[in-house]
């Protein structure tokens, strides 16, 4: 009885241990500014982020179609292994679990050359392609196809059924449950991917979400909420795949009493779990066109100015300030910011995307000298460089905004 208690004991700690993240994930997701509860983020995430949507059908997209193409080869190929004797089959399939068991990092190289010669890199194919012929289902699948009964595909030839009719009535139907099990498998895999996109694609509009909510500086106050709605849809379809996950990673063809007794409440929780998957999509369906049709009104916008430069041995004559005297870098004093302990300027860079989009990038400055009109600054931006005056939202460092005087009109001037 004692260790009964000690192992469950262990268990529930382990257990609790592992589903911590989570849970801090979504307590903080409700946390506002001032640390009371609040639904902000969340209403930032749904209404006024197109980023955030662009991310979520970029995923909804590249795990879809792989799931779609692998699974069908996965099937065919594993059908291949498990029924039929050709020569180097054993060879063909050692092969098929090496590939399984290396990492990434060792064929990254090997696939950038192929991708390279087939013209598709920084493309979306870059992505799609390499991951629809992953081996794991193959050899999953042909485990499960090697303990199916022979008598059952001896009854189907007597029958007169050929190889692709036996295939599709009845190898198909029997591994339905490790076919959800793959599908599930294979959904959490690609939906969480980060290295191929980074390490395949440049351009952020063809980024998945999984990348974007990492790199990008816009979602960094609203982290916790879009790390939620991320995790919905895995959660959601593991929930409804569970039997299936279940009894797929168990290899077995049988079904037992038990699982009968279960069938109809597995169905009802199915219907209900599939009714949730399309409401969700309903709403971030509804979400991305209303958040489109807003994401240009909210988007705030901006004046900018040139740094005022000048250098004291080569324009001698030329004071940059009457006040201020010979300064590198002079700014108006409403460019200056204080952020913490720091005294911060906002730059305006292009988006490093098709969309060439402007954005607002903070830069951290020291004041030299100042007069309460102007302020010498030093740091690391360059003469050319273009900073937020004033515009008519709060700017945080990652924001997209609208310039209004394009260019970058010299103040003074």
């Amino acid at each position: 009885m004692t260790r009964k208690i000690i192992k469950n004991s262990f268990i529930y700690i382990f257990s609790l241990i592992c589903i911590l993240p989570m849970m801090i994930m979504i307590f903080y997701s409700f946390k506002g500014i001032d640390g009371s509860f609040s639904l902000v983020q969340y209403g930032l995430a749904l209404f006024q982020t197109e980023d955030f949507f662009k991310g979520f059908w970029n995923s909804i997209i590249y795990t879809f179609v792989i799931i779609g193409i692998n699974i069908p080869l996965s099937l065919l190929s594993a059908y291949g292994f498990s029924r039929f004797n050709f020569k180097g089959k054993g060879v063909l399939y050692w092969l098929y679990i090496v590939l399984m068991l290396m990492p990434f990092q060792a064929t990254m190289v090997a696939q950038h050359l192929t991708l390279k010669t087939l013209n598709i890199m920084d493309s979306p194919m870059a992505v799609i392609i390499p991951n629809i012929f992953s081996t794991f289902g193959t050899i999953l699948m042909a485990q499960h196809m090697r303990g199916i009964n022979k008598e059952i595909l001896d009854a189907g030839r007597i029958d007169g059924f050929g190889e692709f009719r036996l295939f599709l009535q009845i190898i198909a139907p029997i591994c339905k449950s490790i076919i959800f099990a793959l599908t599930v498998l294979i959904f959490i895999n690609y939906w969480s991917m980060v290295e191929q996109p980074l390490v395949f694609i440049k351009d952020a509009v063809d980024m998945p979400l999984s990348v974007i909510l990492n790199a990008s500086k816009r979602f960094r106050n609203i982290a916790f909420a879009c790390g939620t709605l991320f995790s919905i849809l895995p959660i959601l379809l593991y929930q409804f795949s569970y039997d299936d996950l279940v009894h797929g990673i168990s290899l077995t063809g049988g079904i037992s009493v038990e699982d009968v007794d279960k069938k109809e409440k597995v169905r009802t929780n199915k219907q209900t779990i599939s009714k949730i998957i399309v409401v969700f999509m309903i709403i971030m369906g509804i979400c991305t066109l209303f958040t489109q049709k807003i994401s240009y009104i909210m988007t705030p916008k901006v004046e900018i100015v040139h740094i005022r430069s000048g250098d004291l041995k080569s324009i001698p004559s030329e004071p940059t300030s009457e006040s201020l005297g010979y300064y590198t870098y002079i700014v108006p004093a409403s460019c200056i910011h204080t952020d913490g302990k720091d005294q911060v300027i906002y730059t305006i860079m292009t988006e490093k995307s098709r969309r060439q989009r402007d954005e607002a990038v903070k830069m951290v400055v020291t004041i030299v000298e100042t007069n309460g009109i102007e302020v010498a600054i030093q740091g690391g931006f360059s003469k050319d460089a273009h900073i937020i005056e004033r515009s008519t939202k709060p700017i945080i460092d990652g924001m997209i905004v609208r310039v209004l005087n394009d260019g970058g009109a010299d103040y003074g001037d």
